[in-house]
């Protein structure tokens, strides 16, 4: 299943969970996550949780939290 993370195809399976895709695409953002530094938004500007479901095709977009 193909999913986009900033505009970066990324590779994953079926039933994968936005965490397992983050992690394909950087371990630094996967951490990031983690500490809840950084959210993804879908490109609807949805918020999407770390075990939010994917499906093909969808694109998100990584979001920073300001100080």
């Amino acid at each position: 299943m193909r999913i986009y993370i900033d505009h970066t195809p990324i590779e994953t399976f079926k039933g994968a969970q936005l965490a397992d895709a983050l992690l394909s695409y950087s371990k630094d953002c996967y951490k990031q996550l983690q500490l809840k530094q950084i959210w993804l938004e879908d490109e609807r500007g949805n918020r999407m949780e770390a075990d939010g479901r994917l499906w093909e095709d969808i694109e998100l977009f990584i979001k920073h939290k300001t100080k």
